[in-house]
């Protein structure tokens, strides 16, 4: 049989697939008896096989096209990160579930909605800008943008768009993401706003002037109406040291509350004192606030409504909050904001404001007390004045009566000039102390003193009385100026720190004073000391301060010492623990401080800074040192060195 054009070479493609078909057994081609109608039939049933191949394929492309497009989708629809499509008019035209979440709205509401409802009128030129630019461009672009929801909630979003061509219009459409950094917003804005009330301090000379550059700081930040910083005076009174937008009438009232006399929310923040309806206004940390002062006071007996919101609501505000201001000391006053508003004042907003009070309550507490400094210092120069005019006097009166004395009266008119310049100097003593200091005082101690014995025949018992005064003066003077030159070198003289173990330095400590503690009777024991790198010198100095603390201010009882040690977690702890007369609590920090004194110098001599160099040498060495004790049971004096890995 002659064979057919179709039967030549082997079946390629869907033909080869087809002609394989058409071999397997159940196929069969009815052939007649012409040739070429016997090819035709074979071509038409392989045409067909084709068709049916070529349908099977479309139909497994088109499920897996339509399966891959249900996976994009679902991977559009949750995917966590919002995802937009607008139009050129600014119509959302898709939209994810994050997106929708996010403005607070139904995808099915959020569709073909303009998103200009979501911006306000300050946004809308930037972002439509913005979509401008991602349309016109061919690259992603970057973008901020604030906006609210349907909620009403404002929010910060960080903008990334592109442009895309809708395949069924041809158009270009803006396809963004948004990322909301509110909450980082928000934590950059609070903690420029703590950086800037923090440099405050050192840009403003005044109380005042650094009061209301704190008002004004905090109403920007907070956007409250009105804004107002009260303190507490010497005569119990709270009235506003500064503030913003209140009205005239409002301060007038508010001026005159006092702690003493009065009762309003303002006062039983300041005084820690709640009333039992201040319950729901009260928060952790004592401040007050309040979303609606107006419904709150007509929910409350007159009398009730008059000690809390008088004058909050007689002027209108609505959102009130009260900040405690606080300091080492306690409660100098308090922050008070209002707005006419409800809901102003949240309480993430107020506790913020509570972590701000301790730095305005430092700053004001270190303003008071350089005005009190100033006014010590004013008394000081009219009383070194007074002495220098009684000094001229007085010279004048012994050039009258010893002319012949001009040798003497030279010396004694430098020496008062001298005196008179160091008087006038005294503002700047704590950075000016130096040995050419301490050379007039020795001066006039030997020259008072020249005068007892040249002259003893022309002085009576007031006079030597008098001398015997001025050179004990002189003597305590040139001791403090001593203690406060070791004080004022302790950080740029010490020595390098080398390890040593400190045993050493507590057994010179104890030779040193082995005089003092025979004479006491001190029974003194010490555990075993670590080795650590410290400056040797400074610790001898330390141990004999709180040993020599120890002896000064014992008991009738007999006198007991001990010198221990521990480890603790990255530092080594010592203590110096006696026996004697104790410490009330209130003076725990003050006695580390210069010339704070607890006793007079008749009952127990000295000069007042043994335990500030003790801090001093303590806070060299990077440890804190503290005390524990209790009055007629003796004291603990504790420090802390750190541990050399540490």
């Amino acid at each position: 049989m002659k064979s057919t054009p179709h039967s030549s070479g082997p079946p390629k493609g869907l033909r080869g697939r087809a002609e394989k078909a058409l071999a397997k057994p159940g196929r069969r081609i009815e052939l007649m008896h012409e040739p070429d109608v016997q090819g035709l039939a074979h071509d038409l049933q392989v045409h067909e096989i084709e068709l049916e191949m070529q349908n099977e394929e479309l139909r497994r492309t088109q499920e897996a096209f339509e399966a891959a497009r249900d996976r994009f989708a679902d991977l559009y629809d949750f995917a966590p990160l919002p995802l937009l499509t607008l139009s050129e008019g600014g119509e959302v035209l898709e939209a994810n579930l994050a997106a929708a979440s996010l403005l607070a709205l139904a995808r099915k509401h959020l569709i073909h909605q303009k998103f200009s409802r979501f911006l306000t009128a300050e946004a809308r030129d930037p972002f439509y800008s913005y979509c401008r630019q991602v349309l016109q461009s061919e690259i992603r672009l970057t973008g901020e943008l604030t906006l609210r929801n349907a909620a009403g909630i404002s929010l910060v979003a960080r903008l990334e768009g592109i442009a895309a061509e809708d395949p069924g219009t041809h158009k270009r459409n803006c396809r963004l993401s948004l990322i909301d950094i509110t909450e980082r917003k928000e934590a950059e804005r609070r903690r420029d706003l703590t950086s800037a009330v923090a440099a405050l301090f050192a840009q403003k000379a005044s109380i005042s002037e650094y009061l209301h550059s704190v008002v004004q700081l905090v109403q920007q930040w907070s956007g409250c109406q009105a804004l107002g910083i009260r303190l507490v005076n010497e005569q119990q009174q709270i009235p506003y040291a500064a503030w913003a937008d209140f009205e005239p009438g409002f301060i007038e009232l508010e001026n005159r509350l006092s702690l003493q006399h009065d009762d309003c929310c303002c006062i039983r923040a300041i005084a820690q004192a709640a009333a039992s309806s201040d319950t729901t206004l009260v928060m952790p940390h004592g401040s007050y606030r309040c979303d609606n002062a107006r419904v709150f006071a007509e929910q409350m007996p007159p009398p009730e409504m008059a000690r809390c919101y008088a004058a909050c609501v007689k002027f209108g505000f609505a959102s009130v909050a009260i900040v405690p201001i606080h300091c080492r000391e306690g409660i100098l006053g308090a922050i008070h904001l209002a707005d006419r508003r409800t809901g102003q004042f949240p309480p993430g907003l107020v506790e913020f404001v509570e972590t701000l009070t301790p730095l305005i309550g430092e700053a004001v507490r270190r303003f008071q007390a350089e005005a009190e400094l100033a006014k010590h210092r004013d008394h000081l120069q009219e009383l070194v004045a007074q002495r220098t005019r009684e000094l001229e006097a007085a010279n004048e009166q012994l050039r009258k009566e010893i002319t012949h004395r001009k040798v003497a009266e030279e010396t004694l008119l430098r020496t008062a000039e001298d005196l008179k310049r160091s008087n006038l100097d005294l503002e700047q003593f704590g950075y000016v102390a130096s040995h050419d200091l301490q050379e007039p005082l020795r001066a006039v101690a030997g020259y008072v003193r020249l005068l007892e014995h040249r002259f003893p025949e022309k002085l009576d018992a007031k006079l030597r009385e008098y001398i015997a005064g001025a050179a004990d003066g002189a003597t305590r003077m040139e001791g403090l100026i001593t203690d406060l030159l070791t004080f004022s070198r302790l950080s740029t003289g010490g020595r390098r720190f080398v390890p040593v173990e400190l045993g050493a330095p507590l057994n010179a400590a104890l030779r040193n004073m082995q005089f003092s503690i025979r004479a006491a009777k001190a029974a003194v024991t010490s555990d075993p000391m670590p080795t650590l790198p410290v400056d040797e010198s400074q610790m001898v100095q330390l141990f004999q301060n709180l040993i020599a603390n120890a002896l000064k201010f014992r008991s009738e009882r007999p006198l007991e010492i001990h010198i221990g040690s521990r480890s603790e977690e990255g530092r080594w702890v010592f203590w110096v623990r006696d026996n004697g007369i104790g410490i009330e609590a209130q003076y725990f920090e003050r006695i580390f401080q210069v010339f704070q004194r607890l006793h007079t110098r008749n009952k127990y001599p000295g000069t007042g800074i043994g335990l500030a160099i003790c801090k001093k040498i303590v806070e060299r060495h990077g440890g804190k040192i503290w005390v524990e004790s209790q009055p007629g049971q003796g004291s603990t004096f504790y420090f802390s060195l750190p541990q050399p890995s540490a």
